[in-house]
């Protein structure tokens, strides 16, 4: 069973539209230093992909390295003083 301090973190982190650029990692620790009590640690872990594009103004293929974000990790302290950490896969909050 999840604690108090863990649902919060689910429920705040489900919210979140990672497949947008308006998210800042700043605003996630300051926003769950409110509700936490303190700040967590986040980690953010990303992948790569090739991406393959045409170039429509010299008809040539070009291969561009993508960043994705594979999934979050927040660590913090629970209820008991013990640290915890949830990871989030991106694709599955969304």
């Amino acid at each position: 069973m999840r604690s108090i301090k863990e649902n919060s973190i689910v429920d705040y982190m489900s919210k979140i539209d990672f497949k947008n650029d308006d998210w800042k990692l700043s605003k996630i620790k300051e926003d769950m230093r409110r509700f936490l009590g303190e700040e967590p640690a986040i980690e953010v872990v990303y992948k790569k992909n090739l991406g393959f594009f045409i170039n429509e103004s010299t008809g040539q293929q070009e291969t561009k390295e993508i960043l994705d974000i594979d999934k979050i990790e927040v660590i913090f302290t629970d209820l008991d003083d013990k640290f915890k950490k949830i990871e989030f896969k991106v694709n599955q909050i969304l």
